[in-house]
């Protein structure tokens, strides 16, 4: 598995520390056998994502596949190299993606004219938006597409505390609408804390107000923070940009697994985790008003909250968990490993 982080020693150290929840990537390895190519394993250099180290991942991958049953790339930032060097060499190697957000205006021609899912034995998606526009628009074949549910690790992000202090929490910097938030609950009896250091992806969209509400505070949390900010909340929002993938999931999913009631943007792209009305509650996106009347109706309303908050956790458990998504992986990693082919027959 190309992993696109470090799970060196320093990693594995805080997830039996519990200081940060176990990545899917360690519980694969733990569960399934499943052989990592991290960063650590590239030498000098490799930390934080850029195309120049997506390269040197593939062209590191490609000189192991011998003996290999299957290869599974973490993301198409990866996938698309891996896939044209396999291609371009001739092998065979049964080939795994795992795709994030396949319809950026970069991606789009890339999928369309040098498809390089010809070396793509799956495609899995989070989205099953992007299910459709994946195969409609970016010519891939539907045989070659599968959805998958993401995962969290439900025992760290369980739930604790209580939700006496009227508390929004806003996690995450992609593709979030904090002006919608900002102009939803600057009225409100509430204390909103913006936890938005993320820079995962420094060129995604976003939108933020001209100026922060005198109740909202901004500032960055690494997971032990984040997860007693959650147990505290009255109310986790993820205001959503229009988009048309899986944006905010990991956040939500959190949320949900400690049993905290969720409002969440209800876009194109975000309508496989929240139940409207079971879960959580989905508004319009860019709605300040009807963003206003969810978060304000939680935070007055604590039978509400304990409904949703225990409904998102029952569904967390039983569709979203890190052992229900670790073993869907390896379920279509074993469906699609198989003896390789003579070069040359398809």
């Amino acid at each position: 598995m190309l992993v696109s982080a470090s799970a060196g020693a320093e990693l594995r150290a805080e997830v039996r520390a519990e200081v940060r929840p176990c990545p899917e990537y360690l519980r694969l390895e733990e569960r399934h056998g499943v052989e990592l190519l991290d960063w650590s394993r590239l030498g000098a250099g490799a930390s934080g994502r850029s195309a120049t180290l997506s390269l040197r991942h593939a062209g590191a991958a490609l000189r192991r596949l011998d003996g290999v049953d299957a290869v599974f790339s973490d993301g198409e930032h990866v996938g698309v190299p891996l896939a044209l060097g396999l291609r371009l060499r001739g092998l065979r190697t049964p080939h795994l993606v795992l795709g994030h957000h396949l319809t950026t205006r970069a991606k789009r021609p890339v999928f369309r004219l040098l498809r390089p899912w010809r070396r793509m034995d799956r495609v899995l998606v989070h989205s099953r938006r992007q299910l459709e526009l994946a195969r409609r628009e970016l010519g891939i074949p539907a045989g070659r597409l599968a959805f998958q549910p993401y995962g969290v690790d439900a025992a760290f992000w369980s739930p604790r505390g209580g939700d006496d202090e009227p508390l929004v929490v806003s996690v995450g910097r992609e593709h979030r609408d904090y002006a919608t938030l900002a102009a939803a609950c600057a009225e409100l009896p509430a204390r909103v804390f913006v936890a938005a250091g993320s820079l995962f992806s420094p060129a995604a969209r976003e939108a933020r107000p001209a100026g922060w509400p005198a109740n909202f505070e901004v500032g960055f949390a690494r997971p032990p923070a984040l997860r007693d900010l959650y147990g505290r909340a009255r109310v986790v929002a993820v205001p959503l940009v229009p988009n048309d993938f899986q944006a905010g999931v990991t956040v939500l999913l959190e949320a949900m697994a400690m049993a905290r009631p969720v409002v969440v943007s209800a876009t194109a792209g975000q309508g496989d985790v929240v139940q409207d009305g079971v879960t959580g509650l989905a508004v319009p996106p860019g709605d300040a008003g009807a963003l206003r009347d969810a978060v304000g109706r939680l935070l007055a309303d604590p039978a509400l909250r304990r409904r949703l908050g225990a409904n998102a956790r029952e569904a967390v458990l039983a569709r979203f968990a890190l052992d229900v998504y670790v073993d869907g992986l390896a379920r279509h990693l074993a469906e699609i490993a198989r003896p390789l082919r003579p070069a040359g027959v398809a």
